[in-house]
C-alpha cells in the first residue's frame, strides 16, 4: 500500500493517533485520578478521570508520526505550534483536575492561550457576503473576535463534558466534518489536525461511551478538544480565504453553542453567579429527568451529524457565506432548546391535587 497521496498520509497519521489514544486511555483507566461524585455530578460511582491524557497522547503520536515519516508534508512548524498550545491548554486542565484552579485564573490563562493561537493561525479579515467579496474587518476587531471565539468554544466544550460519550462523540463528528470541508477547499493543514483529533477522540470514546463509562476525559481532554477545534476553524479561514468560511465553526457545533449560550442567558435572568458551578445545562436536566447517558449522547451526536451535513450542503450549494443561513439554523436550534426546556420545566413542577 502506498502512502504517497495526501489522503493516505492523513489516514496513516490518524491511525497512529487512534491506536495510541486507545492504549493510553486504557492505561489511564487503571492509573487515572479518581472522580468522586459531588452535588453537580451526573454519576453515582467513583470513576477514573483524566482520560483526556489519552487524547493528548493521540495528538502527540499523530504529530510525531507526521514529523518522522512525512517531514515534507504540510506546514509542520505551524501545526507543531498549534499542537503545543493545545498541550498547554491540556496541562491547565490537568492542574484544574488536581488542584481546582480558581476560575478567574483559569479563564485568564485560557485568554492568553487563545491570543497565542490567534496570533499563530491568523485572525479573520472579512465578514463574508453571499454576493461576493465581504465587509473588511479591522485587524484589532478580527483579533479580539477570534480570541473570544476560542475562549467560548474552549470553555463551552468543557461545560458540555458531563455525560458519558457526549463530548467525545459529538466533537469527533464535528472534527470529521471539518476535515472533510477542509479537504474540499484544499486546506490540508486544517484537514490533518482535524482528522488527528477525530481519531484520538474515537480511541478515547471506546472507554467513555455507555451508561457505565470506564473513564472520564476531565478538563485535560475537554479543554484541549475545544481549544483545537476553535483554532482549527480559524486556520481554515487562513488556508482558504476565498471561500468565506467564517460560519463553518459555529454551524458545526451549533447544538453545543445553543445549550451553552441559552443556559447562560437563563441563568443571567435568574441573577445567578455566572462564574459559579452549576448543573443547569439541558443535557444535565435530561439526566435528572431520567434519560440515560447513552440516549443523551446519541441525541447530541445525531444533532452534530445533522449540522455536519447542513454545513457541507451549505458549502456545496454556495450558501456558506450567508449570515441569514446561519441565523435560520440558530432559530431552529433555539426553538428545539426551548421546547425541551419547557418539557423539562413541566416535569420538574410538583403535581397539585387537581393534577393527580
Amino acid at each position: 500500500m502506498s502512502f504517497d497521496s495526501p489522503v493516505m498520509i492523513m489516514i496513516h497519521v490518524a491511525g497512529f493517533a487512534f491506536f495510541v489514544s486507545v492504549a493510553i486511555s486504557g492505561f489511564m483507566v487503571f492509573a487515572g485520578l479518581l472522580d468522586r461524585p459531588g452535588q453537580r455530578s451526573n454519576h453515582s460511582k467513583i470513576v477514573p478521570t483524566a482520560g483526556g491524557v489519552g487524547i493528548v497522547a493521540g495528538l502527540g503520536a499523530g504529530m510525531l508520526a507526521l514529523a518522522l515519516l512525512y517531514p515534507a508534508y504540510g506546514n509542520q512548524n505551524l501545526l507543531g505550534s498549534l499542537a503545543a498550545l493545545g498541550v498547554g491548554t491540556a496541562l491547565l486542565g490537568l492542574f484544574d483536575d488536581i488542584f481546582d484552579v480558581n476560575s478567574k485564573v483559569k479563564f485568564g490563562l485560557i485568554v492568553l492561550l487563545a491570543s497565542a493561537s490567534v496570533y499563530t493561525v491568523g485572525a479573520p479579515e472579512l465578514f463574508p457576503s453571499i454576493a461576493g467579496g465581504g465587509l473588511k474587518i479591522p485587524y484589532w476587531l478580527g483579533f479580539l473576535g477570534a480570541v473570544l471565539w476560542v475562549f467560548v468554544v474552549t470553555n463551552g466544550v468543557n461545560f458540555m463534558d458531563g455525560a458519558n460519550g457526549l463530548m467525545a462523540s459529538s466533537m469527533a463528528l464535528s472534527f470529521s466534518a471539518l476535515c472533510l470541508i477542509a479537504v474540499l477547499v484544499g486546506a490540508s493543514d486544517t484537514a490533518l489536525i482535524s482528522l488527528i483529533m477525530a481519531a484520538a477522540l474515537c480511541g478515547f470514546l471506546l472507554y467513555n461511551a455507555g451508561n457505565q463509562a470506564r473513564i472520564f476525559s476531565g478538563d485535560v481532554g475537554s479543554l484541549l478538544v475545544g481549544f483545537l477545534f476553535a483554532s482549527a476553524t480559524l486556520l481554515l479561514l487562513t488556508e482558504a480565504p476565498a471561500f468565506g468560511l467564517l460560519y463553518v465553526g459555529p454551524l458545526l457545533i451549533l447544538p453545543f453553542l445553543t445549550d451553552i449560550l441559552l443556559t447562560l442567558f437563563l441563568r443571567a435572568r435568574r441573577r445567578e453567579n455566572l462564574l459559579a458551578a452549576h448543573s443547569s445545562h439541558l443535557y444535565q436536566r435530561m439526566i435528572r429527568a431520567g434519560k440515560s447517558h447513552v440516549f443523551i449522547s446519541w441525541l447530541y451526536a445525531f444533532a452534530a451529524l445533522i449540522m455536519g451535513a447542513v454545513t457541507l450542503g451549505a458549502l456545496w450549494y454556495g450558501m456558506i457565506k450567508s449570515l441569514s443561513f446561519l441565523a435560520l439554523w440558530v432559530c431552529v436550534m433555539t426553538v428545539i432548546y426551548l421546547l425541551i426546556h419547557k418539557k423539562l420545566s413541566s416535569l420538574a413542577k410538583p403535581q397539585s391535587p387537581q393534577d393527580e
